[in-house]
């Protein structure tokens, strides 16, 4: 995927990239690709593949969203995918890019202070930072590979009361809401909407699951990884 394609599929989306924003993308790829031959950030190191997986698929969580002055947590960051691209194409936002793995936030925070985007980053595994910033975000997001359902105690903790977790999922994204049934209700959410898409090049289906936060998450939640995962809810 070139410039081009990117800035008009992204149009037809409602989602509009300025010169400067699409420089800065193009920026932060570049830069991603060539730290990646030092370590491990990304298994796509096609551009044409990363700008279609990596910078599209990111940036297609801004679709129906005004995340003007919002608080958003990006757990499983990673290399930066959502909260990069989220920061460079909303740059009146604070988000906050959340990942277990030093290497990878200590890329995206001097990274983030060359350039001046608005994001904080944060060394540990979610559960733990639930802990301590409960109700805190307006927005939770999540590309990270994990079953919806443990994906929710991970996140909605952090969730202000009627903000909204977005999860990034594939093509399974229905099986997975059908398993999370039971972490709905116990978690004190709804589905709002789902947003469902094609990657315009490898014609991947993709959705964006938009889970409301009604009430406040019990104490309890989030448990220890183990159980969040060998029992989930």
């Amino acid at each position: 995927m070139d410039k081009i394609t990117l800035v008009n599929e992204l149009k037809k989306r409602a989602i509009k990239v300025s010169d400067l924003q699409l420089s800065q993308l193009w920026d932060f790829m570049t830069h991603v690709l060539k730290t990646n031959e030092l370590f491990n950030l990304t298994a796509i190191t096609n551009e044409g593949a990363f700008v279609e997986k990596m910078i599209f698929d990111s940036a297609s969580a801004l679709y129906g969203q005004n995340y003007d002055q919002k608080d958003i947590l990006d757990i499983g960051t990673g290399a930066g995918f959502p909260s990069v691209v989220l920061a460079i194409l909303s740059p009146t936002s604070r988000v906050y890019a959340l990942d277990s793995t030093a290497k990878k936030v200590e890329f995206i925070k001097q990274y983030a202070i060359k350039n001046n985007l608005p994001i904080t980053t944060i060394n540990a595994r979610a559960e733990d930072y639930a802990k301590d910033h409960r109700e805190q975000f307006d927005y939770v997001i999540a590309r990270a590979v994990a079953p919806l359902r443990v994906l929710m105690e991970l996140a909605v903790p952090s969730l202000k009361v009627g903000g909204h977790f977005i999860a990034m999922k594939g093509p399974n994204y229905e099986n997975e809401i059908k398993e999370a049934v039971g972490a709905l209700k116990t978690l004190h959410c709804a589905i709002d909407y789902i947003y469902e898409d094609v990657l315009p090049l490898s014609e991947e289906n993709r959705a964006l699951i938009f889970i409301k936060k009604i009430d406040k998450t019990p104490h309890k939640y989030p448990r220890l990884y183990a159980d969040i995962k060998n029992k989930a809810l």
